[in-house]
C-alpha cells in the first residue's frame, strides 16, 4: 500500500511538473543573444538576424513564444544561469566548462576558428599566435579566444572588449598589434564590409578545432531542451537550417560532427 502511495506522489509530481512547463511555454521566452546575431531595433521593436531567424523558426515548430533581446556576450551566460533569460541563441561555442553551468541542444554548426585580424597595412604572414609573443592583443570579453589566449601566454597584454567590433577598432587605432576574434562574426563582418582599414590573415594557422555551436538552457530544463532538439533535427533534415545559414552567407552548413 505504502509503494502504491509513493508511486501515486512520483506520478503527481511528474505531470505537475509537465503541466507547469507547458503553462510557462504559453507565456513568451526570453530569448538572448550578441549582435550582429541578434539585433533588436528599439524604435521599431522589432529582431534580425541568422539566430532571430532560427529560433522563431524552431519556436514555430515547437509551438512555442518568444521575444528576442540583444545583449553583451559576457553577460549572456550570467542572465541565463540567474533566471533573467531562458534561451542563448547566438554563435554560442559548447565547452566542458559552459557545460557545468548550462545545458546546450544538438550541435548546430561547426563554426569557423578564430580569425586573426590585423592592420591592412601589416603584410606580415603571421602563421600561429606565437608570432605575436610581446605583444598587445585584443579579442571579445568571455569568448573562447580569450581562454585560447590565455592558455597560449606570452602576449605584452591581453585586452577584452565587450564586443568583436570594439576589438577590431583597437586594430585600427594601434591600441592592440591584433585582433583574434570568433571565425563567424569576422567573415560575416569582413563580407558587410565593416572590417576597413584591416585585413584577415590568411596565413594564419588556428591551433583549434572548429567549434561546434548550440542554443543553450538553463541546466536541467530538459522538458524545453526535448522541445528545442526535437524541432532542430526536423529543420536540419528538411533545409531549413542549411537554407538560414545560406541566407547569412554561410554556404558551407553541414550536418554538424566532432
Amino acid at each position: 500500500m505504502r509503494r502504491f502511495g509513493l508511486s501515486l506522489v512520483a506520478s503527481f509530481v511528474t505531470l505537475s511538473a509537465i503541466a507547469c512547463a507547458e503553462s510557462s511555454w504559453a507565456q513568451s521566452l526570453k530569448v538572448a543573444g550578441s549582435e550582429p546575431w541578434v539585433v533588436h531595433d528599439k524604435s521599431s521593436n522589432a529582431s534580425t538576424g541568422l539566430y532571430v531567424d532560427l529560433t522563431n523558426a524552431v519556436a514555430k515548430d515547437a509551438g512555442l513564444k518568444v521575444d528576442f533581446q540583444a545583449m553583451t556576450f559576457a553577460d549572456l551566460i550570467p542572465a541565463l544561469t540567474g533566471g533573467k533569460i531562458d534561451i542563448i541563441a547566438t554563435f554560442l561555442a559548447i565547452t566542458p566548462e559552459r557545460k557545468q553551468q548550462i545545458d546546450f541542444s544538438i550541435p548546430i554548426y561547426n563554426a569557423p576558428t578564430e580569425a586573426l585580424v590585423v592592420p591592412a597595412s601589416d603584410a606580415t604572414a603571421y602563421r600561429s599566435l606565437a608570432d605575436l609573443k610581446g605583444l598587445p592583443v585584443g579579442t571579445q570579453k568571455g569568448s573562447i579566444q580569450f581562454a585560447l589566449l590565455q592558455r597560449t601566454g606570452g602576449f605584452s597584454e591581453i585586452k577584452t572588449y565587450d564586443t568583436t567590433n570594439e576589438a577590431w577598432a583597437a586594430v585600427a587605432s594601434g591600441a592592440v598589434k591584433a585582433a583574434i576574434t570568433a571565425g563567424a562574426d569576422t567573415i560575416y563582418a569582413a563580407k558587410r564590409g565593416q572590417l576597413s582599414n584591416l585585413r584577415i590573415v590568411s596565413s594564419y594557422q588556428s591551433p583549434s578545432q572548429r567549434p561546434l555551436v548550440g542554443i543553450a538552457v538553463q541546466k536541467g530544463n530538459s522538458a524545453l531542451l526535448a522541445k528545442i532538439n526535437d524541432s532542430l533535427v526536423k529543420l536540419e533534415r528538411d533545409g531549413t537550417v542549411k537554407a538560414i545559414y545560406a541566407k547569412y552567407g554561410f554556404d558551407d552548413w553541414a550536418p554538424p560532427s566532432g
